[in-house]
């Protein structure tokens, strides 16, 4: 009685821990990074340094937020709590309208991005059906130049008198997490589907200069100093199937509906305007009512899992992964609501962010050796060609161009109970220029923007 005592209060223990870090990952969902696109390359440790593989190799209750059939892999109970840190690396720099001298040339600020994740799954010996529960960081973007100058002669025109912007800030952190509840169901014992319909939260926040009405049909056309904050709900779901050819080979492939996230927020934004025929010099301050349509994209993954035992059992795992970014990022719908003048009533206005960002194929592959009984090895390779394939779509805040990823990590058993992963991302710097003409953003006339970084992260895993 008393060891069973043991057990549960250890089992209770295990679930208050898991629904800290799920609060604690409510607000990283602020702060989360992103790796191929905006989606994170990993979920856990274990994953990270393979690679981010685990369509197919998935073993512990993050790998859910891949292929949620994994689970079934999974005997007895488990909780896995992972903390990823991630340093990013930003570059900006850009000239002036005539493209001679330099307007900016900054690193940005370089503050660490906490992505926390975990996940509970319980699979009773000789059941078909697993249960799992995740609260996971997707993924996101998030820059921070702090303030910077800015030319107003991009502008063509200005009105006659008006003041001019010198300095705007430079800002963005758009995060997208989502809560995870799942089933798998072992059809025989080779293969396993699973369904996880997910609730997401999104936060987004951005801070830059750009023009409001780029058709130039309505007054005022001029640079404004946009600050726009929103959030949204949402839902999605997952799918996924497993299937083993033997416990040394098999296959996995998951798919991912796309989530609509209609974010609603407040929006300011600042202008230099002339009233009275350009006789009186003003500063227009626009307030209203933010609605911004973006969404998380459907994607579909396929892996296959390899243990050689030629080679001591060491595991090999590579993953294929196509994400339809397109279908929200080609160009995002923004209206205005409620809108005010200085105070004055105004229209609602609308206008569009043209990011023209394509469909993305990302390839992962990810290599564990077994150097002892407890201790494992790992190491992957990870490469998606950045999404924003037009300079017109680039913009200084939000740059997710990283393209190629080197990865390694360790894994050691602790005890019968007790399982410790370590990683460590390195994502190679990717730069993007841009020519004389910028379709939304003067900013970006005549600049170049880079983003590199170094992550690590760091999982417990508790089994019983």
């Amino acid at each position: 009685m008393y060891f069973s005592n043991r057990v549960r209060e250890k089992k209770r223990l295990g679930l208050t821990i898991l629904f800290g870090v799920c609060f604690l990952s409510i607000l990283g969902s602020r702060i989360s990074q992103a790796n191929t696109g905006m989606e994170n390359i990993s979920y856990s440790a274990k994953s990270a340094g393979m690679g981010g593989t685990a369509v197919a190799v998935g073993d512990d209750s993050t790998a859910m937020n891949v292929n949620p059939a994994t689970i079934s892999k999974i005997v007895g109970g488990r909780i896995d709590m992972n903390l990823e840190m991630m340093f990013p690396f930003f570059s900006f720099e850009n000239k002036d309208a005539t493209g001679t001298r330099i307007l900016n040339d900054t690193n940005g600020k370089t503050p660490i991005y906490w992505i926390p994740s975990a996940g509970f799954v319980y699979h009773k010996k000789g059941s078909r059906w697993s249960f799992g529960l995740g609260m996971f960081n997707e993924g996101g973007t998030g820059t921070d130049y702090g303030i910077l100058r800015v030319d107003n002669r991009f502008l063509e025109m200005l009105p006659a008198g008006a003041p001019s912007y010198s300095n705007v800030e430079y800002f963005s952190n758009l995060g997208y997490m989502k809560l995870t509840p799942t089933v798998s169901y072992n059809v025989t014992e080779r293969l396993a589907i699973a369904i996880s319909p997910q609730v997401g939260y999104s936060t987004m926040r951005m801070k830059m200069p750009f023009f409001m009405d780029q058709n130039r049909n309505r007054i005022p056309d001029t640079l404004f100093a946009a600050d726009m904050d929103g959030d949204a709900f949402s839902i999605g779901a997952k799918m996924g199937i497993l299937y083993k050819f033997s416990e040394d080979f098999g296959l996995g492939i998951a798919y991912s509906t796309p989530v609509d996230i209609h974010l609603k927020g407040d929006a300011t934004m600042a202008a230099p305007i002339a009233q009275m025929g350009g006789m009186i010099p003003a500063l227009s301050i626009m307030k209203g009512d933010l609605e911004m349509d973006i969404g998380w994209p459907q994607s579909v993954k396929a892996g296959i899992f390899w243990k050689m035992a030629f080679l001591n059992r060491m595991l090999l795992a590579f993953d294929v992964e196509w994400f339809d970014w397109s279908h929200y990022f080609d160009s995002i719908p923004v209206k205005l609501k409620n809108v005010t003048m200085n105070g004055t009533p105004q229209p609602d206005r609308k206008f569009k962010m043209d990011l023209k960002w394509k469909d993305q194929w990302v390839f992962k592959l990810g290599l564990e050796y077994p150097a002892t009984d407890k201790l494992r090895l790992r190491m992957g390779y990870v490469y998606g060609k950045n999404p924003i394939s037009s300079s017109q779509g680039v913009l200084a805040v939000m740059n997710p161009f990283v393209e190629h990823h080197i990865t390694g990590g360790i894994g050691y058993q602790i005890s019968d109970h007790f399982e410790l992963n370590m990683a460590l991302i390195y994502g190679v710097n990717k730069n993007e220029k841009v020519g004389a003409r910028h379709s939304m953003s003067p900013d970006m006339m005549n600049s170049t923007t880079g983003m590199e970084f170094l992550s690590t992260s760091l999982m417990l895993s508790y089994k019983w």
